[in-house]
């Protein structure tokens, strides 16, 4: 074999095995490296999400599933980024944060719902006034329960 041949199938073993040592302590890595992309599914490791687009307050929405070892543990995820966080935290043995991001999930769907429901009546030209500062609590809360989402990733 030629040395510079030699040196990059080195140098790649080493980067390999280093990526390996540090993907048994950091959760973002180990994802990345395990994580297989099929059309309707993401699976990473023994767990796998699922996309359903169903509908929702009138319209299609993509909601997600959550298993493990094809066994359903969490079902009508409204954001592809609880799913995740879900996900991440069920590998690093969070439970409770876990919980909290799904009680911020349900709060963010009902917000949502709220947002389209809200936005139809609008558009009906029913009690518009009432209709738009409700608009506005429910665009406030969807924003809320976001950003708890995001806080617990």
């Amino acid at each position: 074999m030629k040395p510079r041949l030699y040196d990059i199938i080195n140098t790649f073993d080493k980067t390999s095995k280093q990526l390996n040592e540090r993907a048994d302590t950091d959760v973002d890595l180990r994802v990345a490296m395990t994580q297989k992309t099929q059309d309707n599914s993401i699976s990473v490791q023994q767990y796998k999400i699922d996309i359903e687009s169903k509908p929702f307050a009138g319209r299609n929405k993509n909601f997600y599933h959550i298993y493990e070892h094809n066994e359903l543990l969490y079902e009508d995820i409204s954001l592809f980024e609880s799913a995740m966080g879900i996900l991440k935290n069920l590998m690093r043995n969070k439970n409770q944060r876990v919980t909290e991001i799904e009680k911020a999930d349900v709060a963010y769907n009902n917000a949502l719902y709220e947002v389209y429901m809200f936005k139809s009546k609008i558009k009906a030209s029913i009690n518009e006034d009432v209709m738009l500062a409700k608009l506005s609590q429910a665009q406030n809360k969807l924003s809320e329960a976001k950003a708890k989402i995001l806080q617990k990733l």
